[in-house]
């Protein structure tokens, strides 16, 4: 059952609880630095797996748009690790047409204790989500198929200045725990958004250059070399500096784009985002069929842990993850889930949908992933409370 809450003036209306916060600070996290934890018990009953027909209905068909000539590449960053995880990652990050593209809801009814997040819950839904998404029972194995310990992996979240909600702490702060236990080193995991500004206004431990795992902002650090709609854009340096891209996503409603979600989330990634919302149904999908952003993207998480409303100033309360390799296929059910959250709350979402259907008709053309019902393998993850 959702309930709805208002954003507040504080930095993090929904904050992680007195005791884990005292926890994060003992450990240096609060100043960045993440040691590895043990993991979290599993649950005490297996979770509820159900593989979902997805509906058979369509997104409604609208004009399509012509993609820009593709960019420049630019050159990996140097050194790039030839593991056993890359080598796996073949057989394990496979998306339509190869195969269904699967996409991960897993759904914990405890993770809310009152207004504040459940750590120990969020890793359950994390370790459920990544084992059914890489098929591999083992959740260690399953984040180590995925990433190197070489590698540097940067995570996108969501905090931008105009919303009192943002990619809530506590899942950024456990997707960077899982990274550890499989050692890669704290100080080669940067969470990152456009400025430091916002990521410190949204209660994120801002760590430049200390030991542990690094927090900041792009603030202005980008490189050229892309267009985007036929315009000249930069991309963050923070971006382009790392191996691997983990995209934490919060999910919202947008005026514009109608949702926004995994591919709306890297407009906080490039340098003139404010020029580019007229056009979003080729904006967005173009954004993340540049090679920078497609090619680095290991692992989408969306976060459904609760969903903004018009305006940001105020979210239903969720209980939800969604993880997937997909970004489109990833949008696609996430745009389905908060139109199954609105209509709880008895709020229509067809302009929401008309927007969004938009981007998500146009995104496949380009490659990137699919928005076909019929292509897309959706699984539903009960954990117990």
């Amino acid at each position: 059952m959702t309930t709805e809450h208002s954003g507040c003036d504080t930095p993090y209306p929904w904050t992680v609880s007195r005791r884990y916060f005292i926890k994060l600070a003992a450990a240096g996290l609060l100043a960045g630095c993440s040691p590895v934890q043990q993991p979290t018990a599993a649950p005490t009953s297996a979770p509820t797996v159900t593989p979902t027909s997805v509906p058979t209905a369509t997104l409604t068909s609208l004009p399509t748009a012509t993609p820009t000539t593709t960019p420049t590449v630019t050159p990996a960053p140097t050194a790039t690790p030839v593991s056993i995880a890359a080598a796996r990652q073949v057989d394990i990050v496979k998306v339509y047409p190869e195969v269904a593209s699967r996409v991960v809801h897993a759904r914990h009814p405890g993770v809310w204790n009152g207004e504040t997040l459940v750590p120990g819950a969020i890793r359950q839904m994390l370790d459920a989500s990544v084992t059914q998404l890489t098929g591999l029972s083992d959740a260690g194995e399953a984040w180590a198929s995925l990433f190197d310990p070489d590698e540097r992996i940067a995570i996108k979240v969501n905090t931008i200045r105009s919303s009192r909600f943002w990619t809530h702490i506590p899942l950024a702060m456990a997707v960077t725990e899982c990274l550890q236990e499989i050692g890669v080193p704290a100080e080669q995991i940067v969470v990152f958004d456009r400025a430091t500004g916002e990521l410190k206004k949204a209660g994120y431990p801002v760590n430049e250059d200390g030991p542990g795992v690094r927090c900041y902002g792009t603030s202005g650090e980008y490189t050229g070399g892309w267009t985007l709609v036929g315009r000249d854009i930069e991309l963050s340096t923070i971006l382009l500096s790392c191996h691997a891209l983990i995209n934490i996503p919060l999910l919202k409603q947008h005026d514009m784009s109608g949702i926004s979600f995994a591919m709306k989330n890297h407009y906080g990634t490039f340098s003139r985002p404010s020029a580019f919302h007229g056009n979003m149904d080729r904006a967005i999908p173009e954004l993340n069929a540049l090679s920078p952003i497609r090619d680095r993207t290991r692992l989408i998480i969306g976060d459904a842990l609760a969903v903004c409303e018009r305006g940001w100033y105020s979210a239903v309360t969720g209980d939800s993850i969604l993880m997937s390799f997909d970004p489109v296929a990833h949008d696609t059910v996430g745009l389905q889930w908060y139109e199954s959250v609105m209509a709880d709350q008895g709020r229509p979402t067809k302009a929401e949908r008309n927007a969004a259907s938009y981007w998500l008709e146009n995104a496949p053309e380009l490659g990137i992933g699919t928005n076909d019902l019929d292509h897309i393998d959706l699984v539903e993850v009960s954990l117990p409370s």
